[in-house]
């Protein structure tokens, strides 16, 4: 197929983790033998006079590329989503679109409630990263297109078990004592600042404990701040926002990844964590637990909770699962089949189907419970 994969979040010079998920679809689709055509907002920043011009800048490109395609493969359901629409009209192309989260939140708002139904309404399908958020879709937009559950996979050949004072050695960082990892923005829907205070609690018991943060964002300050006054300025760690390949790096070298936002849609980073064989604390709010284990290789706990997030820190410091079991948990998620997977959403809305689900009709299945990994691809253990 020829594809066109359109998204206002991509990685670019300035932003190296801006949108890393979709890029991977998009090399991994192209892998399968595709054409992928990306039509993209490469960078973060915005504003009152910016942000329009970067959405025409996007809509102009994409009437383009769509005239040059088979099918449009859009991420985030508004304004890409009605970009989506408007390009594939056009074209005479079918589309279908991957809702991430923050657009499916966004939906609170009428005025881009309104402007979300009317794009869908000629959507082939949508596909949502987990179930938790194909459910909160339809508390907003009933009825649907067909929907279908595929997370963005992880790519369990990047992410796989590495030595981990090499990994150290490597990043500079000192060979002894556990290191908590968070990858994401700085944020208050991530909520650095509960993990500072965990960590704090922590070092009374794991005095040589240090922490980093992967990422960038507008708490960036306050962490610092925060950090400061808890007497933590020496054990914690910033090296901003990073490329794909050196996320996998720190991963490598650290003991377990907390990602305890206070809700978090699915959130790929705990696959790669887990595909890198370092156990996850993931938020109990939101679709991280539909990939994130209870026991064993993860722990999920209720977010804002510090102390809870110590002793789930804790826990898995003290008593580390083995590698090949946080790996286990991730190869049901690899990128290879969740890409097979988004192929087969593609290829059906390019042939179309006899069965017309949208226009009052009833709404289309919700899919996509997590494949058993099958026997030949068996996960390594490292």
């Amino acid at each position: 197929m020829r594809i066109l994969c359109l998204s206002n979040m991509y990685p670019g010079p300035r932003d190296p983790d801006f949108g890393a998920f979709v890029k991977d679809m998009a090399d991994e689709l192209e892998a399968r033998g595709h054409h992928v055509e990306r039509v993209a907002i490469t960078g973060r920043g915005g504003g009152r006079l910016r942000t329009p011009g970067k959405y025409l800048g996007l809509t102009a490109r994409a009437l383009a590329a769509a005239r040059r395609c088979d099918v449009v493969y859009a991420h985030y359901l508004f304004p890409t989503g009605a970009i989506a629409a408007a390009a594939a009209r056009t074209a005479g192309v079918p589309w279908v679109v991957t809702a991430h989260g923050q657009d499916v939140a966004n939906l609170a708002h009428p005025g881009l409630l309104r402007a979300t139904r009317l794009s869908l309404r000629s959507a082939s399908a949508v596909i949502a990263v987990s179930r938790y958020l194909a459910e909160r879709m339809r508390t907003f937009l009933e009825p649907l297109p067909p929907v279908e559950v595929i997370n963005m996979g992880v790519d369990v050949a990047r992410f796989a078990p590495r030595d981990r004072d090499e990994a150290r050695r490597s990043l500079g960082l000192s060979p002894f004592g556990p290191l908590v990892l968070a990858v994401g923005g700085l944020t208050t829907r991530k909520d650095p600042l509960n993990l500072l205070q965990a960590v704090a609690r922590l070092r009374a018991t794991h005095p040589d404990v240090t922490l980093a943060y992967v990422g960038d964002g507008p708490l960036a300050s306050a962490v610092d701040a925060g950090a400061e006054r808890l007497g933590l300025a020496r054990a914690v760690r910033r090296p901003g926002a990073l490329p794909h390949d050196q996320v996998a790096d720190w991963i490598a070298a650290c003991d377990v990844l907390s990602m305890v936002s206070r809700i978090e849609p699915l959130g790929v980073v705990a696959l790669e964590a887990l595909a890198g064989g370092r156990p996850v604390v993931a938020t109990a709010i939101g679709g991280a637990h539909e990939v994130v284990p209870a026991t064993g290789a993860g722990r999920v706990v209720l977010p804002g909770d510090p102390m809870a997030l110590e002793a789930a820190l804790a826990t898995l410091i003290d008593h580390p699962p083995d590698a090949g079991d946080c790996r286990a948990a991730a190869a049901a998620h690899r990128l290879a089949r969740q890409a097979e997977r988004v192929e087969a959403v593609l290829h059906r809305a390019l042939v179309g189907t006899d069965d017309d689900t949208w226009g009052g009709g009833a709404p289309g299945p919700t899919t996509g419970a997590p494949d058993a990994p099958p026997d030949a691809e068996a996960p390594a253990t490292g």
